[in-house]
């Protein structure tokens, strides 16, 4: 009986000092740890911040528009400076332009195929392209307007989230024809995929 109760009260001698080393281990060390692992990422987003890399975009008609052109996109940590160039535009009408992608999932936007006309109308309309190219990411404004031959020479910069720095992910969507007479602001005209050209840090 006296050896079972002094086993006894070494087991409980054994776990109240792992109890008091595992507290200790985790006051002490977890602390270290987390702070480590805060500049780990900190350093990363510091260092994604720091990346430059240029785009490329070619165009492509949407809805037998007949709308093509290139554009060329320099990240430059937090911001892209946008050249765009584009053909067989509705000559003096605005036309708007976005960069379309997905956030929230892994998928990757793409330029969306006739299969998308899903109501029968032979046009892709810009809800029926969503599921294919995602919702408006960055918004190249001012929108331009295009000259008498239907071209648009377009130049800015914007600020970017980091959500949006995968840019090769997007695309570009140009919107912007007449539809049985009317001018319809919204229905894409031209896509085109986000590539990398070059991939380099800042000096």
């Amino acid at each position: 009986m006296k050896k079972s109760i002094q086993k006894t009260s070494a087991y409980a001698a054994v776990a109240a000092i792992l109890f008091s080393f595992n507290a200790c281990e985790q006051a002490d060390v977890a602390p270290d740890a987390g702070l480590a692992a805060q500049g780990v990422e900190e350093a990363h987003q510091a260092n994604s911040m720091n990346l430059n890399k240029t785009y490329t975009v070619h165009l492509m008609e949407l809805n037998n528009s007949g709308v093509s052109g290139m554009a060329t996109i320099d990240l430059k940590g937090d911001m892209i400076d946008v050249q765009l160039d584009a053909s067989g535009l509705t000559p003096d009408m605005e036309h708007m332009q976005h960069i379309h992608g997905f956030t929230d999932t892994n998928k990757n936007a793409v330029c969306p195929p006739m299969s998308a006309d899903t109501d029968g109308d032979g046009l892709i309309s810009l809800v029926e392209g969503v599921p294919f190219y995602g919702p408006v990411l960055v918004p190249l404004t001012p929108y331009p307007t295009a000259y008498a031959a239907g071209m648009v020479n377009f130049m800015n910069d914007y600020g970017i989230s980091r959500v949006v720095r995968s840019l090769q992910n997007n695309v570009i969507v140009l919107h912007g024809m007449y539809v049985d007479g009317v001018y319809d602001a919204t229905i894409p005209v031209a896509c085109g995929q986000i590539k990398v050209m070059n991939n380099g840090k800042a000096k």
